[in-house]
């Protein structure tokens, strides 16, 4: 009868392979290279690589390698040495890739995976090999993060600049550069300064703008509307409505500013929106005010004429004190 267990020698491999795996570090790239001819040709197939080209320390740490592992006995340590160098160069010529094809994000991960290639090629006593490699790799991330602060100037929008201006910035890092790291992590941090401040003051001008075009509705549809629905709270509303338009137009510049396609989209709509009210109740506070006008024009002219009459009859009243109100006998000649 078979067993659904696993026989000794299967667990015992099985279990071993496991510890394996998880003692090789994320991003390593192994080869299948045993031997000295092996390794030889796994160091060929680099020949002529516009990355080593380039970046001609890789060049000269693999013609040394080259000539290493056609000379003397192969060792295991020099197995070791051979796959460390064979990893750096994997990785160092994907990140060249990617570089150019400008992918940023894959370029400096395989760029930092390369230094970690570095360190354990170090670690199997390289450091021939590993001084040369860490040399074109600092010159690799100087020269891309002197690209990435270029082409952060060229960015349209502040997210993209932002983006670039910290890439270049940790790839200063790596390259050791000190001042251009400092200089450049200053610029981020200002950006990133003003980005955040305009993102509130915006973000609280499209709550301002949306909250008055909400609450209004329909009343500020029409100057009747407003009319009929606001009454004397029309002048209140058009006070409101000239501060929301405002706070709109405010929101449009800021989303131009930092290129936020969606946010300028929704304050321009607001804008138009928060004008049309504007609009609307303008023409109502307009009419309200010439009605009131009348109306008080026409108190005042009643009142007037009131005021008018009163005077003539006081003035009546005085000439009647005056002439006597008995005929006055003429004598006759």
């Amino acid at each position: 009868m078979l067993s659904n267990r696993p026989t000794q020698p299967i667990a015992t491999l099985a279990v071993c392979l496991l510890l394996v795996v998880g003692t090789v570090p994320v991003g390593a790239t192994q080869t299948d290279a045993e031997t000295a001819d092996e390794f030889l040709t796994e160091l060929r197939q680099y020949e002529d690589s516009p990355a080593l080209s380039t970046y001609s320390e890789f060049e000269v740490m693999r013609g040394q390698a080259v000539t290493d592992v056609q000379t003397g006995e192969f060792t295991e340590a020099d197995r070791e040495q051979m796959a460390a160098v064979v990893t750096v160069l994997e990785e160092f010529t994907a990140a060249y890739g990617a570089a150019q094809n400008d992918s940023t994000d894959e370029s400096l991960a395989r760029a930092d995976a390369t230094s970690q290639a570095i360190e354990r090629l170090e670690e199997a006593g390289g450091d021939g090999y590993a001084t040369l490699a860490r040399l074109g790799l600092e010159r690799f991330y100087q020269q891309r993060g002197e690209v990435l602060y270029e082409r952060s100037r060229e960015a349209t929008n502040t997210s993209a600049e932002l983006d670039d201006l910290e890439s270049a910035a940790a790839a200063f890092e790596a390259a050791g550069a000190s001042q251009r790291y400092s200089s450049v992590s200053a610029e981020a941090s200002r950006v990133r300064a003003i980005y955040e401040s305009d993102r509130e003051r915006m973000d609280s001008a499209l709550s301002a703008a949306g909250a008055f075009v909400d609450d209004c509705g329909d009343a500020c549809g029409s100057p009747v509307a407003a009319i009929t629905t606001l009454g004397p709270g029309v002048f209140g509303t058009y006070t409101d409505a000239r501060s929301a338009t405002a706070d709109a137009d405010v929101a449009a510049q800021l989303a131009e500013k930092h290129g936020l396609e969606a946010e300028s989209e929704r304050a321009n709509t607001l804008a138009t929106a928060t004008s049309d009210a504007l609009f609307s109740l303008s023409v109502a506070a307009t009419i309200l005010s010439l009605a009131y006008a009348l109306l008080v024009g026409l108190v005042a002219a009643a009142f007037g004429w009131r005021i008018a009459t009163w005077a003539d009859d006081v003035d009546g009243s005085k000439v009647g004190r005056i002439v006597p109100r008995e005929p006055v006998e003429v004598p006759s000649q």
